[in-house]
């Protein structure tokens, strides 16, 4: 809205032309505090809103890498603030919520023994494995310990409701034997588009996960286990020939939303960008999930209406309504 007031309209030329002092004074920031300088990732509001988890990225001379922790700074109203290191790896992204406030899940790409066999060659040689893998935290305090421990890395994941389950995107797992005919196959080459697969989504408990966890190194692992690709205790609910990039929770906990983009995260073929949705009472990898989408437009940040009803979704690339193309980002 443009302001008609000659006077404000004035003053606000007079600050334009005229150098700030303060402004001037200050020294030039040199190329170290320039590269030291932190980038803000996340900033997730709990639900009672009386904290925030701050995902940052600065770099570390040190370990030679670009640090991501998460920090936590609460509010509790009465004068009482203080910012905390919730994480320590250097590893760690995309922290959410728990409904109820008692959990925060992330991403990290720490180092862990999954206990398996078939594992990948890093871990034959003894090294552990950095892949993206679901954690979860309590914001009072205490150690990080892992939701997942498959062979794949962890792509997109949701909370349910009631805070008792996580939903996880990994790639389509493979068991020993199938990880064994590939290599026999192929030993050390690449295949180019023929070896990419799809995702299949699966939900865990965090009892199950807890108790696994407290378990772990006091109870032997069963063969089939050892044998899977997949995390254990985990639950098949859904297959899409295409990688997820995004799963939203419905407020009432009967579907999961999510969207698509291509397996090798390349922008190729318009029809591999789609929101679909799975019906959680009568999910299975068997039964392929409803498709909401068909268009030629690449959907992007998918949120549930709080009644349900709606999935709200933002276009910056392609169309809706028509044949591709390219408009100012619109909400649908």
């Amino acid at each position: 809205m443009i302001n008609k007031n000659p006077l404000v309209a004035t003053v606000l030329a007079v600050f334009l032309v005229l150098p700030l002092p303060a402004a001037a004074q200050k020294p030039r920031v040199t190329l170290d505090e320039f590269f030291n300088s932190v980038g803000f990732t996340a900033l997730k509001l709990s639900p009672d809103g009386n904290s925030v988890v701050i995902g940052i990225e600065r770099a570390d001379w040190d370990q030679q890498i670009y640090r991501k922790d998460l920090w936590l700074y609460r509010d509790d109203g009465h004068a009482t603030r203080n910012l905390v290191k919730l994480t320590q790896s250097g590893h760690d992204t995309n922290p959410q919520w728990s409904l109820d406030g008692h959990w925060i899940a992330f991403l990290s790409e720490r180092k862990i023994s999954s206990g398996k066999e078939g594992d990948a060659a890093d871990d034959s040689e003894g090294k552990g494995k950095e892949i993206s893998q679901l954690y979860l935290i309590s914001p009072g305090g205490g150690e990080a310990f892992p939701v997942t421990q498959g062979d794949e890395e962890v792509h997109a994941f949701s909370w349910s409701p009631d805070s008792r389950t996580l939903y996880f995107a990994t790639r389509i797992p493979w068991n020993k034997e199938q990880q064994d005919t590939y290599k026999k196959d192929w030993k050390d080459v690449i295949q180019y588009r023929a070896a990419e697969r799809g995702d299949m989504i699966f939900s865990i408990t965090i009892d199950e996960a807890m108790g696994r966890d407290q378990a772990a190194g006091t109870k032997e692992i069963p063969e089939a286990e050892k044998r899977s690709g997949a995390t254990p205790g985990a639950k098949g609910l859904a297959r899409t020939l295409w990688r997820v990039e995004q799963l939203e929770t419905s407020p009432d906990g009967r579907q999961l939303a999510f969207v698509t983009t291509s397996i090798s995260e390349r922008q190729e073929k318009i029809n591999e960008f789609e929101i679909y949705v799975v019906d959680l009472a009568n999910a299975s990898p068997e039964r392929p999930p409803r498709q909401l989408t068909h268009n030629e437009a690449v959907e992007q940040d998918l949120q549930w209406a709080r009644d349900g009803q709606h999935v709200f979704f933002r276009v910056d690339l392609g169309s809706v309504e028509g044949k591709y193309k390219d408009t100012q980002t619109r909400l649908y």
